[in-house]
């Protein structure tokens, strides 16, 4: 019986180790861009030398088709307000993309340099011109890339979008009719090179 000591002491031993808890794995979504970055981005907002407003283009025929793929998903909408939309988009005589406006991983808000950027793309002849008709209806679209949890980065796209069009609306008193659409995680502009999708569109509709 000389082992019986032993063995009571092992058995204590095993009972003191517990087992370590499981940790769900992290969730991946856009990392945020350093600091230096988010102040420059402004530099990088776009608009056309001509807006193309011909509803037979390639890319305002692909861009369409996705618009009106999302106008259920949007919740801010009533059942009314969505069919009403979804015509406007679906009859357009005329649409086309006016300004673009990236944004660095995981940012939502426009920065002031961005505001600046997109005022003085406003003054443009092309832009005043569509701005200035009360029968154009403007379209923000946000765009995340496909990193991360797609719940997210379609709260993301929204946040963006809703973010330029708070400017638009309030900063530069644009009075035109205007909607928010989320578009959620995409690859449209470059598969590889994510930052490509992590922008704002502004399009111009003419119901």
């Amino acid at each position: 019986m000389k082992w019986l000591p032993f063995l009571v002491a092992l058995l204590a031993l095993s009972a003191c180790k517990k087992p370590k808890p499981a940790t769900a794995p992290p969730v991946s979504v856009e990392t945020p861009a350093p600091a230096d970055a988010a102040n420059t981005a402004g530099a990088d907002v776009q608009a056309p030398a001509e807006v193309n407003m011909d509803p037979q283009a390639l890319e305002n025929q692909r861009v369409k088709g996705e618009v009106l793929k999302r106008i259920d998903l949007m919740p801010e909408l009533t059942p009314e307000m969505k069919d009403k939309l979804y015509v406007q988009v679906d009859r357009a005589r005329a649409m086309g993309k006016v300004i673009t406006i990236p944004f660095p991983s995981g940012r939502m808000k426009l920065n002031d340099a961005e505001i600046a950027a997109i005022g003085e793309k406003l003054k443009l002849a092309q832009v005043r011109q569509l701005t200035d008709d009360p029968s154009v209806i403007f379209v923000v679209l946000g765009f995340a890339d496909k990193k991360g949890d797609p719940k997210q980065n379609q709260e993301i796209s929204l946040a963006r979008a809703n973010s330029v069009l708070d400017a638009l609306q309030h900063r530069f008193n644009l009075l035109n009719v205007m909607h928010a659409v989320g578009m959620g995680s995409s690859e449209m502009f470059d598969a590889a090179n994510l930052d490509k999708n992590r922008v704002v569109e502004l399009w111009a509709v003419l119901p």
